[in-house]
């Protein structure tokens, strides 16, 4: 008999941190762990996917920002405090180098922030309480090389930095210093910052006071979270112009966005939604979390930057804080399981003993990752029910799909597609019926 299979849900959890500082988020798929920056109690914090504590590496002061090399062998850390960048091995979790920058150390100087672009790890840094600047550090040769004074007369603070593996050569930086943001594109194919774009308070209604910023997979957008404004913005990378709107609420302060496009977006504060998720460019959520009140005088909130993804989209991590204490929570938030369509297309009818192409389409609010496949059954009697599976067919990032058959019996021949879902897609199947003619 045909089956039509079940879909089962599971529960978000969250785990208690033992720091009280927080910047920066990367996730390493290769060993299934999560690093946190304690800037203040100069350590990194490695957790495992469901928050439970691995190790805290001491000896990092000013943790700030953080870059997990595209093998997940290396994670880079901005010391802001030491004036350098560490190098920690994944597998060990040792630090085995770090590199000077020369920026001098401190909160007016130290680097902040990391992005892997163009070959090199770029960092944003202080020239002084009044200005920012871009760095790169180059380890492709014998030594390392460090380049600084990149982008000035530009930020007035130290930047933001956004990057992306599918387009390596672009690089954004924003500033964050609490005035009329100013948002950079540069090219870095030549070893140095090229601007390509350049806009300071962007977005229909202004940027006052940047808290994150992150790239689609494409390159082609940069979302950013300004706390002023009333939703999560888009620009374009060619030129920074407006590029839509992600609708949350006041007080946007952390963005996130999958290999596959979909953009989470957190905000702080009380609100009914605190992490939503949105396709690209589309301005409507299609799922949301609300944190849990611990009492009624005090709230759960989002931290600025706080919400990191898997590489496989699967779940989100968020870093949350409650009012009145400096504990600090990670949230996993499994990705729910969303509605999902099948249509399938067939002529009308068709002659036995001859190709019949179906064709049909996967919908939901998510892209298809790569390896989706539908099975494809036959049913030569309909009124019986009775059913055989004829095939499997590959599922395009579109959803698309198409399977040829080569019917023997003559009458109604019904064709069911089944879609057995994943971690992010619901199970879901359509049919068709054909009419099979004389040959």
């Amino acid at each position: 008999m045909l089956g039509l299979g079940t879909s089962t849900a599971t529960a978000d959890t969250s785990a208690a941190l033992p720091i009280s500082s927080y910047r920066d988020i990367a996730v390493d798929a290769a060993h299934q762990r999560v690093f946190l920056s304690d800037p203040f109690g100069g350590s990194v914090l490695v957790t495992d996917y469901t928050g439970q504590v691995v190790k805290q590496i001491s000896g990092a002061a000013g943790a700030w920002g953080m870059a997990l090399s595209d093998d997940s062998r290396t994670l880079y850390v901005a010391l802001r405090d030491a004036g350098a960048i560490a190098a920690i091995d994944t597998a060990t979790l040792q630090e085995t180098a770090r590199y000077d920058t020369g920026t001098g150390a401190g909160a007016y100087a130290g680097p902040t922030s990391l992005a892997l672009a163009g070959g090199k790890i770029w960092f944003g840094y202080s020239l002084d309480t009044w200005r920012g600047a871009l760095g790169s550090l180059d380890l492709s040769g014998a030594q390392p090389v460090v380049t600084r004074d990149q982008g000035l007369d530009t930020f007035r603070g130290s930047p933001r930095l956004a990057a992306t593996p599918q387009d390596p050569d672009t690089l954004v930086a924003a500033e964050s210093d609490g005035n009329y943001a100013t948002v950079a594109v540069y090219d870095v194919s030549n070893g140095r910052a090229d601007t390509q774009a350049r806009r300071t308070d962007p977005g229909p209604d202004g940027c006052q006071s940047l808290q994150d910023l992150a790239l689609t997979p494409d390159g082609r957008q940069v979302v950013i979270a300004c706390a002023a404004a009333h939703y999560h913005q888009a620009l374009r990378t060619t030129d920074l112009a407006d590029d839509g709107i992600y609708s949350t609420s006041w007080s946007p302060n952390s963005v996130a966005i999958a290999p596959d496009g979909t953009i989470a977006a957190g905000v702080y504060g009380p609100s009914w939604s605190d992490v939503q998720l949105f396709p690209q460019g589309t301005s409507t959520s299609y799922a949301d979390w609300d944190f849990p009140e611990p009492s009624e005088y005090d709230n759960t909130t989002l931290v600025t930057a706080g919400l990191a993804w898997t590489p496989d989209a699967g779940r989100i991590f968020a870093v949350t804080e409650t009012s009145g204490s400096s504990s600090l929570t990670l949230r996993v938030l499994d990705h729910p399981r969303v509605d999902t369509t099948v249509t399938v297309q067939a002529p009308a009818s068709s002659p036995r003993n001859q190709n019949l192409t179906l064709t049909g389409k996967l919908v939901a609010p998510v892209g298809f990752g790569t390896g989706s496949t539908v099975d494809i059954w036959r049913i030569d009697d309909p009124l019986a029910g009775e059913g055989t599976m004829i095939g499997s067919a590959n599922v395009a990032a579109d959803g698309t799909f198409s399977y040829t058959d080569r019917p023997k019996a003559k009458g109604n021949v019904q064709y069911t597609v089944q879609y057995y879902g994943d971690a992010r897609h619901a199970y879901a199947y359509g049919s068709v019926t054909v009419n099979i003619t004389s040959d």
